[in-house]
């Protein structure tokens, strides 16, 4: 398996496990994203979106004189949802500060529920440590709601 980095397995996670609750999007803007979402067309087809961002990655070896480095990276998740956009999840309608919050949880729980069997499959011990979310925000600028979560792991590297 290619050595990925780690907003690259939780892009992946997410995509495996999460559904896109917007049957209408554009081709072209995917759903999740392993970078911060550059997109000049705000429109509602393109939202909402899930970017995952590596905020710094610090290591240090595993015992002395060791190769093996503990590394902890700590990424930041923002869901960006549109506030005149309703979307059905589940058979309920969702819009603005409710629909960025859903969201969040969906991601939350994709994490949480599939993260050792995900990624056992990488050879690699990567544990998950927390999650934290903070409180939904409208984005004037962009007249976007936006919810940011920091995910901190730590995982051996050979």
């Amino acid at each position: 398996m290619v050595d990925q980095t780690p907003e690259v397995y939780i892009r992946d996670l997410l995509r495996t496990y999460l559904t896109d609750p917007n049957p209408s999007r554009v081709a072209t803007t995917p759903f999740i994203v392993s970078r911060w979402p550059f997109q000049t067309d705000l429109t509602t087809n393109h939202f909402p979106r899930v970017s995952i961002i590596n905020q710094f990655n610090s290591a240090k070896p595993f015992g002395v004189g060791s190769s093996v480095m503990w590394r902890t990276p700590r990424m930041q998740i923002d869901v960006w949802v549109k506030p005149d956009q309703p979307l059905t999840i589940d058979g309920t309608v969702y819009e603005g500060i409710e629909q960025v919050t859903r969201i969040a949880n969906d991601v939350e729980d994709a994490i949480q529920d599939n993260w050792i069997s995900y990624l056992a499959n990488t050879g690699k011990l990567i544990i998950l440590q927390s999650i934290n979310w903070y409180s939904p925000r409208m984005e004037y600028d962009y007249a976007l709601w936006r919810i940011t979560g920091d995910i901190t792991m730590a995982n051996i590297q050979l």
